[in-house]
């Protein structure tokens, strides 16, 4: 935790290929990236994928034209030591050759050879033909497509007369230069026109083998070009809980940071806060902040709306204390995986930076495994900062984010009460916290309300984002992106960019961005819109409505299988599954539980309001998903403790009471579920009539054999013991259980068990009712 990781190796993957092969529709190859690029993630490498045809402003002269496509491949040699990695799309168009006297001096003289050649020749040349370049991939595609394009629109798609003879020179020298392990020669068909982008295209269809070739080629070619790379590369341990943890947290705090700028002032203020002498003496803190000016206050709250950048301010300001002297720095993003929004895990968490490993550390930890309420974590957090210094004589900074987003809302207002106090943090100590709202009264932590984005920061982060992927708007269009209200949000500005980073066709690139909606939400409906329509397997919609009825995140496995469930069909093959996950990336956050299984969520809260206002908005249109997954965990699901996390919740807003009830009282799985927990579920399917004294009411009774067994209820315990409505231990203290006139039978006596009536000289045992279920005195009777 003393230094922020980030992946190791970054590299660049060039895509060349004549622009007028635009007009073919969306290539096979760009699909491929997605994957390609996690498994880069995985080996903690960076993949930036460059289309050098996208990016490049109408009207650009023919000199900067070259000299960007060319100076990418430069810079792509750079990167992996003279062998760029290229994926080369050979079509039947030559592609645009540009005229001598446009070619500025300086690039004739640095690029010699490309007088005559067409843009896409020169790269081949400069990046593959010259050096031999292993890293390159080549495909060409066979000409039969043709057949199926109407007689006048072939012009638009295959070359004629000189520029075909060139062409079919290249192709020829490709084949005779390079082995046939860098070429694929594949076929494509015909599946339509797109009219997606407001230009209309042929539509192609790839087999699976496409995009299977490139990928294993480029693996195997990222793999032995960064051989050298042992730590990297190599087979690791099996990673500890900690370490999974802290690894979600690092990979979140290197995703942040990709995309930050700006926000100088509110850095420094914050750094100033950090550094700030511990003594009351100290001069008066300078700036905006809101509250008496205590200088013991150890707490800084940062305050905002959702997508104004929270949490990359704290990323960047931790990455700079990270570099302050004789001190050390604990961060914690609630939200980044699913055990991190437990109030739980930060405190583990914070005990495995602050002890080293010992018997101190051992101690804490199994206090705090042990522990049922937050007033004994305060005390367990108190004695782990008490003990911090006789390990560490250095400034302790604690930094949390997204606090409004920890399960249990009491849970945030406990911990920032603690926070907030000398008496837990001692003088040493630093926190610094942010939220959507403020939870702590204004003199007990100095406060920052973030505001949107400048039009200079917010036009720097849109030229800097586009620019990782050597994109570039012209200035016409960064002023209308710019003219956008919203622009001002970092989180809608980055999710537009990306949306033009993924837009097939640049021509349309204006009308693209006048079409934004001007709100987070509506941007977000639109992305969400967008897939659904590219989906060719139709499972987005699902897979989405399936995600936000989890309202947590969820294991990959079970999502699947849920999928699977929902369409009645065999189970989603792995391939079609990891495409389909891929297509969701934008949306969707990733992350591992402490048994190493993958989990998905949604990346931010609005994500789920956006899926909420496209597909869920009747009042049925929940109905089919819950049931789905209900389904799938109580009939497939093989991991009992899953189970029993998900299925009452599901079972309960699915309002499929029967099936609850059953669950918790005759399911084995439900054994494991606490007393509390399982009475919380039951209380709503209590009837409301009161039976109060005084209320026409009647006792609830066991008959003299149903009492003698166990399990009626829930529990192991004997029925004539066991609480009547939650099966929690009920022989002491508890309280009669009584039925409303509504369900008991007038003139006999019926055993609340077996229904049967009461008879025999044996006299029934009365039903009970803990002191939790007997504290709402109305009738027992479950609605089902």
């Amino acid at each position: 935790m003393e230094t922020a990781k980030s992946l190791k190796i970054k590299m660049g993957i060039v895509v060349a290929k004549p622009r007028a092969t635009k007009k073919d529709g969306q290539d096979g190859a760009a699909k491929v990236f997605p994957a390609l690029r996690e498994w880069c993630e995985s080996l903690s490498m960076c993949l930036v994928e460059c289309d050098l045809r996208w990016g490049i402003p109408q009207d650009t002269p023919s000199g900067k034209i070259l000299n960007t496509c060319l100076g990418e491949l430069d810079r792509c040699h750079q990167d992996t030591r003279g062998m760029p990695l290229m994926v080369i799309l050979l079509g039947q168009r030559a592609g645009w050759v540009p005229i001598v006297s446009e070619i500025p001096e300086d690039i004739m003289e640095q690029y010699s050879w490309i007088n005559g050649m067409s843009v896409t020749a020169s790269e081949i040349l400069h990046g593959a033909y010259r050096n031999r370049n292993p890293n390159a991939a080549f495909c060409l595609r066979d000409p039969s497509y043709l057949d199926q394009v109407a007689q006048h629109e072939l012009p638009r798609y295959q070359e004629e007369g000189w520029s075909a003879l060139m062409l079919q020179s290249l192709k020829e020298q490709v084949c005779k230069r390079f082995p046939e392990e860098q070429i694929l020669k594949y076929k494509c068909q015909v599946l339509g026109t797109d009219t997606s982008t407001g230009i209309d295209k042929v539509k192609l269809g790839f087999s699976d083998d496409f995009g299977s070739w490139i990928l294993r080629f480029l693996q195997a070619r990222i793999l032995e070009t960064f051989s050298g790379h042992s730590e990297v590369l190599s087979t690791k341990e099996k990673p500890s809980w900690e370490q999974i943890e802290s690894t979600q947290h690092q990979l979140f705090l290197w995703q942040k940071q990709e995309v930050f700028l700006g926000r100088n002032p509110e850095i420094q203020r914050i750094l100033d806060f950090l550094q700030m002498k511990m003594t009351a003496q100290q001069q008066q803190h300078k700036g905006s902040e809101e509250g008496d000016k205590n200088h013991t206050i150890p707490l800084y709250q940062v305050i905002a709306e959702p997508g104004l950048g929270k949490s990359s301010l704290l990323t960047e300001c931790i990455n700079r204390a990270l570099q302050l002297p004789h001190c050390t720095v604990f961060y914690h993003f609630v939200g980044c995986c699913s055990s991190s929004i437990q109030i739980s895990n930060i405190m583990i968490r914070l005990c495995y930076h602050l002890l080293p490993p010992g018997q101190d550390r051992d101690d804490a930890l199994q206090r705090l495994n042990n522990c049922l309420r937050n007033e004994d974590m305060k005390e367990i957090l108190k004695d782990l900062l008490a003990l911090f210094p006789s390990y560490q004589d250095k400034a302790l900074y604690i930094f949390i984010d997204a606090m409004n987003q920890l399960s249990v809302p009491s849970d945030a207002s406990d911990l920032l009460s603690w926070l907030s106090t000398e008496e837990v943090l001692p003088p040493f100590c630093r926190c610094v916290i942010s939220s959507t709202h403020n939870s702590v009264s204004s003199g007990s932590s100095y406060i920052m309300h973030l505001e949107p984005l400048s039009l200079e920061s917010a036009q720097n982060l849109a030229v800097m984002y586009l620019s990782r992927y050597t994109k570039e708007l012209s200035s016409k269009q960064l002023h209308l992106l710019l003219q956008k209200t919203s622009s001002q949000n970092p989180l809608w500005l980055t999710m537009a960019c990306e949306e033009l980073r993924v837009f097939g066709e640049f021509k349309m690139l204006t009308q693209k961005i006048a079409g934004f909606p001007d709100t987070l939400q509506g941007l977000l409906e639109n992305i969400i819109q967008r897939l659904v329509q590219e989906d060719q397997s139709a499972r987005v919609k699902e897979l989405l409505c399936l995600l936000y009825c989890c309202s947590e995140s969820v294991v990959e496995k079970d999502l699947q299988g849920s999928l699977s469930y929902l369409e009645r069909g065999p189970e989603i093959p792995s391939m079609h599954w990891a495409t389909l996950r891929r297509t969701i990336k934008c949306l969707i956050r990733a992350s591992r539980d402490h048994r190493g299984r993958d989990k998905l969520s949604f990346f931010h809260g609005s994500v789920a309001k956006a899926v909420e206002q496209s597909f869920l908005t009747a009042d049925t249109s929940r109905q089919p998903y819950l049931c789905s997954l209900s389904d799938y965990y109580e009939n497939i699901c093989s991991d009992d403790a899953t189970v029993v996390s998900h299925l009452p919740r599901l079972l309960q807003e699915a309002k499929l009471n029967n099936r609850l009830v059953q669950f918790l009282r005759k399911d084995q799985r439900a054994k494991s579920i606490q007393a509390h927990i399982r009475a919380q579920y039951l209380k709503g399917l209590r009837c409301s009539m009161m039976c109060r004294e005084g209320f026409p009411r009647k006792p609830a009774m066991i008959c003299a054999f149903c009492s003698l067994k166990s399990g009626a209820f829930g529990q192991f315990f004997p029925n004539s013991q066991s609480c009547a409505v939650c099966g929690s231990h009920a022989a002491y203290m508890g309280k009669e259980a009584f039925q409303c006139p509504q369900h008991y039978s007038h003139g006999r006596n019926d055993c609340l068990v077996c229904k049967n009536i009461i008879l025999g000289p044996q006299s029934p045992m009365p039903a009970l009712l803990c002191n939790t279920c007997g504290f709402l005195q109305t009738c027992i009777a479950l609605k089902t």
